[in-house]
């Protein structure tokens, strides 16, 4: 493994999406219940993205997530590995997977609008989306701009040989 041929871009990207997947599976996205009822307490529950309501959301969410950070891995630690990409681009295929994860936190949204009800794992996931978005089309504006390095350099002119003339002329 050639650490080397990670960018610091790289490392901003997939540390946003692997912080996006410790968010939907791990933080509470829905707190229902708590308070008190003539002196009786009720308990609080809490969901993560990948529970309940429309857990099928979360769960393609994070793994469209968990295939940014794999199309990273692949192209950066075994660039010869041919994979299938969108666009013509594997930085492309990355952001198209970014914004299949920002629908899915989006439609998780528009299903269930109760401001009231949304906890920490809500509010940290949209910032989290937004940010793997973000990073996302800046990596796929840049290698726009840049050529990929695994391109050849067109071929050179070849030389005469030592001491000959050079080529004929008409």
């Amino acid at each position: 493994m050639n650490l080397e041929n990670v960018k610091r871009e790289d490392w901003i990207l997939a540390g946003v999406a692997l912080l996006l997947i410790i968010d939907l599976v791990a933080l509470p996205w829905f707190s229902v219940g708590g308070g008190s009822v003539g002196g009786i307490s009720i308990p609080s529950f809490d969901f993560t993205a990948t529970d309940t309501p429309d857990g099928w959301l979360g769960v393609l969410a994070v793994i469209a997530t968990a295939a940014v950070i794999a199309d990273l891995a692949i192209e950066r630690f075994s660039p010869q590995t041919q994979v299938p990409n969108v666009g013509g681009s594997r930085a492309m295929t990355r952001f198209v997977l970014a914004v299949a994860a920002a629908v899915f936190v989006a439609l998780k949204f528009l299903f269930h609008i109760h401001f009231s009800i949304f906890g920490f794992g809500f509010w940290a996931g949209i910032v989290l989306t937004a940010g793997l978005v973000f990073v996302a089309l800046q990596a796929r504006q840049t290698e726009s701009v840049m050529p990929s390095a695994a391109a050849p350099p067109p071929p050179a002119s070849p030389t005469p040989p030592a001491g000959s003339a050079g080529p004929p002329t008409v």
